[in-house]
């Protein structure tokens, strides 16, 4: 285990967060970091909202795609119950999603090209590789649900049993903003005889003690939530109208998006992710699942040679809810897990240098996995250890 240098760590943090401040690409950001179970940095910088007060401690945030791996933790617990199992068919719980179409856009049409012969299975959804609500054809699959069609997580998933994926389950990967994580979410509901919020509250949220972790906020909650940074069209920031009717894009609360539903608070998460790092014991001492099963997510579920060139050269492949590194080639250490939201939350855990690193800011431009903010963030840790 590397070190991490203390003055180093709060000189490359503190800069980064006031130049990107300074450049508009941020309002305000809060960001945790721990090392071998101690708290060895906690930070917010600028402001909630553009012109707004000093940013507080206990803000909450979308966290968007964050919401995967605990949805992951979910379906696990239920694989630790002997109630799933990762490499049982969907069509095992639910109807449809069988012999799906395959479709590709042509000129802007959505054209059958082929029927999927291969099972969808559990795994499939976690890694990524099922096909369902990929690529170029997402827009023309949704374009047209209708309200009443994602009032729930069972109307979502019901719409899609019979809609067309992107490839043949198991022969690609494309990034999936949510739909297969819904079903991964669904299949929990069916089996635990629970509505989704509710199972994950009582399994994973009380346990860890992560209080403001929810799908459905409470007025306090919400009057906690942190303003969404935007650009405007000449690229200054501002604010984006306040919505406290929706969490993720425009769906409705009563939706539990097992993919992208969630909100959570930087200390929340903290302990999600020492909880991971810790082989599934909470830093309260109480365990939420055996190590073992917990295993299944930093474990390569999609064969590297599915993944681009660059990114085989980089060791990235994707776990179940969380990339993952397979080598050093990478700009994290090998064996590192972690995962982004849309709206510019990030955090991974390094098990090799016993690190967990926490990054929460709200915006709807520069998020996600791929956002500057957050290669920066992965980059002046690693600059930081000794």
């Amino acid at each position: 285990m590397q070190k991490i240098n203390i003055d180093k760590l709060n000189d490359n943090l503190a800069k980064r967060a006031l130049q990107d401040i300074e450049r508009g690409t941020i309002s305000g950001v809060q960001i945790i970091v721990n090392q071998a179970g101690e708290r060895v940095y906690q930070a917010e910088f600028g402001t909630n909202g553009v012109n707004g007060e000093p940013l507080p401690s206990n803000l909450t945030y979308r966290i968007a795609s964050m919401t995967k791996p605990i949805t992951t933790l979910a379906v696990l617990l239920e694989v630790e119950k002997g109630r799933l199992d990762l490499q049982s068919p969907i069509t095992d719980y639910l109807q449809g999603y069988e012999n799906l179409p395959i479709a590709r856009l042509e000129d802007g049409v959505l054209k059958t090209v082929g029927k999927s012969k291969t099972p969808i299975r559990i795994f499939h959804l976690l890694s990524h590789t099922s096909g369902i609500e990929m690529g170029d054809i997402i827009t023309a699959v949704t374009a047209p649900m209708t309200e009443a069609q994602k009032t729930t997580l069972k109307d979502v998933v019901d719409y899609f049993s019979d809609k067309p994926l992107f490839f043949e389950t198991g022969t690609a990967q494309s990034y999936g903003p949510h739909v297969a994580f819904d079903v991964a979410a669904r299949l929990v509901e069916i089996v635990s005889g629970m509505d989704y919020a509710a199972y994950v509250k009582e399994n994973i949220t009380d346990v860890i003690g992560m209080k403001d972790t929810t799908f459905t906020p409470n007025q306090e909650q919400w009057q906690r939530m942190v303003k969404k940074h935007m650009l405007d069209k000449n690229g200054k920031a501002m604010d984006a109208p306040d919505d406290y009717n929706h969490i993720y894009g425009n769906n409705p609360l009563t939706y539990y998006c097992g993919g992208a539903g969630l909100i959570s608070t930087a200390e929340d998460y903290s302990l999600f992710a020492e909880t991971l790092l810790n082989g599934g014991v909470a830093p309260n001492g109480k365990r939420v699942i055996g190590e073992e099963y917990l295993k299944h997510m930093y474990t390569p579920y999609c064969p590297p040679q599915l993944m681009d060139v660059p990114t085989q050269a980089t060791g990235v492949t994707w776990g179940l809810g969380v990339r993952l590194f397979t080598n050093d080639n990478g700009k994290l250490p090998k064996g590192t897990f972690g995962w982004s939201g849309a709206y510019g939350t990030h955090f991974w855990v390094d098990p090799v240098n016993e690190i967990t690193a926490v990054y929460m800011r709200n915006s709807d431009s520069n998020g996600g996995a791929g956002a500057e903010t957050a290669e920066n963030f992965e980059t002046d840790i690693l600059g930081s250890l000794q």
